[in-house]
């Protein structure tokens, strides 16, 4: 933990103290506090417990992470204290490959302590050995991000076994349980198969798009996902089956930070998150490392702060 808010590169550290103070304003305006612009955004914390991970698929950011490493435990329990003390009454934990982590129960359970609302990102691979432990430890939330590969059987998409037991356990426990899928450009109606099957386990999914390698955004169906997915959803209410199929869009920056961003034109970014690194890096946006703060020990507390500024102003 080397580096503060107060010795960053003096052009980034003006950028940041001038996109703070204009955020601070707007909250002043407003009248409302950060805990109630927290609230209000659904912004949540989100921590990285290692930067690797047992897959390499294609469509990972990896958080904007580097791919290795582990978080320093003393400093991630602080963190997570800090961060309820500011507002966020959501957490997160993602990696990487979380489960990877020898002690991932350790820090579910150290997160309970305060946060009602605690969750787990995996790509499920380990799940079913660790699943007892982590709901033990007062898991509430998990979501599962699969890979096409792992359900095609033939010209089709099932749920393997293991899924099955996902998510008859969550059922079962009252978890809340959110399916990552990807979608390739090609399987759009086996995708619709597999939503038709996971119906009854009333979770909800998330879907996204996916290109094949150097393809253009252009050559994809999207307007095809798209009335999937709502005649997927008016399926289930005529059926009164719970669980809400949504997809990951893109919404264009227009926050006081983005305007002033330099990767602007690259922006790609739909976040309701800070997130912090294995590494000890706050990462307000995926899209720019302009506004990445580096936890520093005994001012904690403000960089949190001031992260979280930065991330909740992503569309105002």
């Amino acid at each position: 933990m080397s580096i503060s808010i107060t010795s960053l590169p003096q052009e980034k550290h003006d950028a940041v103290a001038e996109a703070v103070s204009a955020i601070e304003q707007k909250l002043f305006t407003q009248k409302k506090t950060l805990a109630e612009a927290i609230n209000e955004r659904n912004l949540y914390f989100r921590v990285s417990l290692v930067g690797g991970c047992n897959l390499s698929c294609a469509f990972c950011h990896n958080e904007g992470a580097p791919p290795k490493g582990m978080i320093d435990q003393s400093a991630c329990f602080l963190a997570i204290k800090h961060s309820h003390e500011l507002g966020f009454r959501r957490i997160q934990f993602t990696g990487g490959e979380p489960l990877i982590h020898p002690k991932v129960e350790t820090y579910v359970s150290e997160a309970r302590k305060t946060f009602a609302d605690v969750g787990i990102t995996t790509n499920g691979t380990y799940l079913l050995q660790k699943l007892d432990f982590l709901i033990e430890a007062g898991m509430t939330r998990l979501h599962v991000s699969l890979q096409a590969e792992s359900l095609r059987v033939h010209d089709r998409w099932l749920p393997p076994a293991w899924l099955k037991r996902v998510l008859r356990i969550s059922s079962e426990t009252g978890i809340r349980l959110r399916l990552n899928l990807p979608v390739p450009a090609n399987e759009i109606e086996q995708a619709q198969q597999f939503l038709r099957v996971t119906a009854r386990y009333g979770c909800d999914i998330q879907v996204f798009s996916i290109l094949p390698n150097n393809e253009r955004q252009s050559v994809y169906p999207i307007d095809r996902l798209y009335s999937m997915i709502a005649e997927e959803n008016q399926r289930r209410t005529r059926e009164s089956l719970s669980g809400i199929v949504s997809i990951r869009g893109y919404r264009p920056p227009n926050g006081l930070r983005c305007v002033m961003c330099c990767s602007f034109d690259l922006c790609r970014e739909q976040s309701h998150s800070l997130r912090l690194g294995a590494d000890l890096i706050l990462r307000p946006c995926l899209a720019s490392r302009a506004w990445d703060v580096k936890l520093t020990s005994g001012v904690m507390l403000d960089q949190i702060k001031r992260a979280a500024l930065l991330a909740l102003d992503y569309t105002w």
